[in-house]
Protein backbone atom coordinates (compact mmCIF):
# COMPACT_ATOMS: atom_id res chain seq x y z
CA UNK A 1 0.00 0.00 0.00
CA UNK A 2 2.27 2.24 1.10
CA UNK A 3 4.56 1.87 -2.16
CA UNK A 4 1.69 2.41 -4.78
CA UNK A 5 0.91 5.76 -2.86
CA UNK A 6 4.57 6.29 -3.27
CA UNK A 7 4.44 5.63 -7.01
CA UNK A 8 1.20 7.49 -7.19
CA UNK A 9 2.82 10.76 -5.86
CA UNK A 10 6.22 10.12 -8.39
CA UNK A 11 3.42 10.01 -11.10
CA UNK A 12 1.89 12.95 -10.05
CA UNK A 13 4.65 14.75 -9.56
CA UNK A 14 6.23 13.90 -13.14
CA UNK A 15 2.74 14.49 -14.88
CA UNK A 16 2.63 17.94 -13.39
CA UNK A 17 6.48 18.71 -14.42
CA UNK A 18 5.79 17.62 -17.71
CA UNK A 19 2.68 19.73 -18.04
CA UNK A 20 4.72 22.91 -17.11
CA UNK A 21 7.92 22.45 -18.92
CA UNK A 22 9.44 24.63 -21.33
CA UNK A 23 7.59 23.34 -24.52
CA UNK A 24 4.43 24.74 -23.28
CA UNK A 25 1.01 25.18 -24.69
CA UNK A 26 -0.47 26.55 -27.56
CA UNK A 27 -2.72 29.73 -28.06
CA UNK A 28 -6.49 29.53 -26.42
CA UNK A 29 -4.75 26.64 -24.04
CA UNK A 30 -5.10 27.38 -20.48
CA UNK A 31 -2.06 28.18 -18.61
CA UNK A 32 -1.37 29.52 -14.96
CA UNK A 33 -3.25 29.03 -11.71
CA UNK A 34 -1.84 26.42 -9.05
CA UNK A 35 -0.63 24.41 -11.90
CA UNK A 36 2.28 26.83 -13.13
CA UNK A 37 1.09 25.97 -16.42
CA UNK A 38 3.28 27.46 -18.96
CA UNK A 39 2.60 28.78 -22.74
CA UNK A 40 4.78 28.25 -26.03
CA UNK A 41 8.07 30.16 -27.03
CA UNK A 42 5.82 33.02 -28.82
CA UNK A 43 2.98 32.99 -26.77
CA UNK A 44 2.59 34.47 -23.22
CA UNK A 45 -0.04 33.98 -20.66
CA UNK A 46 -2.71 36.68 -20.33
CA UNK A 47 -4.70 37.17 -17.16
CA UNK A 48 -8.06 38.91 -17.40
CA UNK A 49 -8.26 42.75 -17.61
CA UNK A 50 -7.75 44.12 -14.14
CA UNK A 51 -6.99 40.68 -12.50
CA UNK A 52 -3.24 41.91 -12.02
CA UNK A 53 -2.47 40.74 -7.87
CA UNK A 54 -4.53 37.44 -7.90
CA UNK A 55 -2.41 34.45 -7.27
CA UNK A 56 -2.69 30.99 -8.81
CA UNK A 57 -5.56 32.70 -11.22
CA UNK A 58 -5.89 30.94 -15.03
CA UNK A 59 -4.59 33.28 -17.99
CA UNK A 60 -4.88 31.80 -21.86
CA UNK A 61 -2.04 31.72 -24.20
CA UNK A 62 -2.44 33.95 -26.32
CA UNK A 63 0.15 35.37 -29.43
CA UNK A 64 2.77 37.57 -28.70
CA UNK A 65 3.00 40.41 -31.78
CA UNK A 66 5.94 39.90 -33.35
CA UNK A 67 6.40 43.59 -34.50
CA UNK A 68 3.82 46.14 -34.00
CA UNK A 69 5.56 48.34 -36.76
CA UNK A 70 5.00 46.28 -39.44
CA UNK A 71 1.17 45.71 -38.66
CA UNK A 72 0.83 49.90 -38.55
CA UNK A 73 -0.50 49.92 -34.88
CA UNK A 74 2.79 51.56 -33.18
CA UNK A 75 1.47 54.48 -34.21
CA UNK A 76 -1.89 54.31 -32.80
CA UNK A 77 -1.67 56.42 -29.44
CA UNK A 78 -4.63 54.77 -27.14
CA UNK A 79 -2.62 54.27 -23.45
CA UNK A 80 -2.81 50.47 -21.78
CA UNK A 81 -2.00 50.29 -18.06
CA UNK A 82 -0.03 46.61 -17.88
CA UNK A 83 -0.06 44.64 -14.82
CA UNK A 84 3.67 45.43 -14.78
CA UNK A 85 2.60 49.48 -13.46
CA UNK A 86 3.96 51.01 -17.19
CA UNK A 87 2.29 52.62 -19.23
CA UNK A 88 2.07 51.37 -23.02
CA UNK A 89 1.10 53.67 -25.97
CA UNK A 90 -1.43 50.67 -27.09
CA UNK A 91 -2.42 47.34 -26.50
CA UNK A 92 0.16 46.12 -29.33
CA UNK A 93 3.04 47.67 -27.40
CA UNK A 94 1.49 45.64 -24.64
CA UNK A 95 1.32 42.89 -26.06
CA UNK A 96 4.55 42.64 -27.41
CA UNK A 97 6.17 43.04 -23.71
CA UNK A 98 4.19 39.76 -23.10
CA UNK A 99 2.46 41.90 -20.16
CA UNK A 100 -1.27 41.15 -18.94
CA UNK A 101 -3.53 44.33 -19.05
CA UNK A 102 -4.45 46.29 -15.56
CA UNK A 103 -6.93 48.38 -17.41
CA UNK A 104 -7.28 51.02 -20.08
CA UNK A 105 -5.61 54.32 -20.19
CA UNK A 106 -2.72 55.20 -18.50
CA UNK A 107 -1.39 53.85 -14.85
CA UNK A 108 -1.87 55.73 -11.72
CA UNK A 109 0.51 54.09 -9.66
Amino acid sequence: MLKSLGLGIALAFVLATGLSSSAGAAVGAKCGGFAGLTCGPHEFCEHPPGTCFIPDLEGTCVGVPVVCRLAKKANIVMPVCGCDGKTYGNDCLRMHAKVSKAHDGACAF
